[in-house]
């Protein structure tokens, strides 16, 4: 075991053998073990050490491999680890101690603040409501149980009890269900993407009801009647609404409306793709009616209010209290399906209604070459409905004689090329 005055070129020069300790001569108790032993675990089979004596025995305290260690490193920690001698502290204890129990199970109710921020920092619009269903149907049943043990069987019972008795007073969930089975794939997915839980209990189970297209469109008599029931009901909802049957598009997008979004000369509603569900951008050609009820609620709204029907939700008392005019007979989504049907009726393609009511384009052509926004046929196409609805209003065929079975592809209207 010999003594040296280590400085960097004689540690430099010093090849791993069977085993040897070099003792620093300017530092008391530092040591140096070389061995080929070593070097077969680190690679360097350099490693420093700290013997001193604690209360009658020989202690070694290991202080880090050299190179990634230097001497002066080395030196440094001895100096702190006499201080700690000094005081009648033995500074390889804390190396002994057990260590720390392990932390808490992490459970399901532990995951779910992170699955929520993780699904509002992708943009995902319906986080609350899916936060909302959490809380009401998979917290209570999974909340105290550990992430990682929740297994198939688990989503199954969870699963079937909520169609039996999930829903209101009792009564069994139905098409609910699959919107609750989503959430705790997509939930799993995403403990799966960040490596909190080794399977994935909720993949490929098949769904207790097969989707349920709506099929509900209003008729002439149901239009006549909601237009006059919004007529007796004024304010933002009942424009929101009116708006919601003359373009077709999304309650949220129209209720959530900004002026910035409006230009009422152009008579244009640029839609950012921040606002839309699908993330794409989507412009707006607005027919003369349209128009019109805008251009009177910026006159009534105050210059500096940022929307259009300020404090309009789709779940607030003002929007609830519209739906006297129908007593449940359809829903509200459904003024949406009966724009599609009607365009249909009025003679436009799928394509071309697809276009207007901003449903993903999944074609090569689509996606990835043709970024055009068709402002003018959309425009030719909903006041072509704004027409029709004028005529329903009145009493008279949507389509006069003259016009049934035309077809009108987006290549023979005014715009096309826009």
């Amino acid at each position: 075991m010999p003594t040296l005055r280590l400085d960097d070129r004689t540690l430099a020069g010093l090849k791993p053998a069977e085993r040897t300790r070099y003792f620093d001569s300017h530092t008391p108790g530092l040591m140096l073990r070389v061995s080929a032993a070593t070097a077969r675990q680190d690679g360097r089979g350099r490693v420093w050490y700290f013997r001193y004596r604690y209360q009658g025995r020989q202690e070694l305290l290991r202080l880090g491999t050299y190179p990634g260690t230097t001497l002066k490193e080395a030196r440094e920690a001895v100096g702190a680890a006499r201080k700690r001698l000094d005081h009648g502290e033995n500074p390889a204890a804390e190396k002994r101690t057990p260590p720390p129990a392990p932390p808490a199970v992490y459970t399901f109710a532990d995951f779910v603040p992170v699955f929520v921020a993780f699904q509002k920092d992708r943009g995902i619009k319906t986080w609350h409501e899916q936060e909302n269903k959490i809380a009401k149907y998979l917290t209570p049943a999974w909340g105290d149980r550990a992430l990682a043990s929740l297994r198939r069987r688990d989503v199954q019972e969870l699963l079937t009890a909520l169609t039996q008795t999930g829903g209101r007073k009792g009564k069994g969930l139905k098409g609910g269900v699959t919107g609750v089975q989503a959430i705790v794939s997509r939930m799993f997915t995403v403990a799966l993407n960040l490596d909190l839980i080794d399977q994935h209990p909720a993949a490929r189970i098949i769904k207790r009801f097969l989707p349920n297209p709506g099929q509900r469109k209003l008729s002439d008599a149901e239009l006549r009647a909601l237009w006059a029931g919004l007529e007796a009901q004024p304010g933002a909802a009942s424009d929101a609404m009116k708006l919601r049957l003359l373009l077709g598009q999304r309650g949220a997008e129209t209720a959530g409306m900004l002026w910035s979004e409006l230009d009422l000369v152009d008579g244009v509603w640029s839609l950012p793709r921040e606002r839309t569900k699908n993330k794409t951008p989507h412009v707006i050609g607005l027919p003369p009616t349209a128009l019109a009820l805008l251009t009177t609620r910026r006159a009534a709204v105050d210059a500096a209010e940022p929307r259009v029907f300020p404090g309009l939700k789709l779940t607030g008392h003002d929007h609830k209290a519209l739906a006297v005019i129908h007593g449940g007979a359809y829903e509200w989504k459904d003024l949406r399906r009966t724009v599609s049907t009607r365009l249909g009726a009025l003679g436009y393609e799928n394509e071309t209604i697809d276009r207007i009511q901003n449903r993903k384009q999944y074609s090569v052509t689509a996606v990835h070459y043709n970024h055009a926004q068709y402002v003018e046929p959309i425009r030719a196409a909903l006041t072509k409905w704004d027409d029709g609805l004028a005529r329903i209003l009145r009493g008279e065929p949507m389509i006069a004689k003259r016009e049934r079975g035309r077809v009108l592809p987006m290549s023979a209207r005014p715009g096309a090329g826009a």
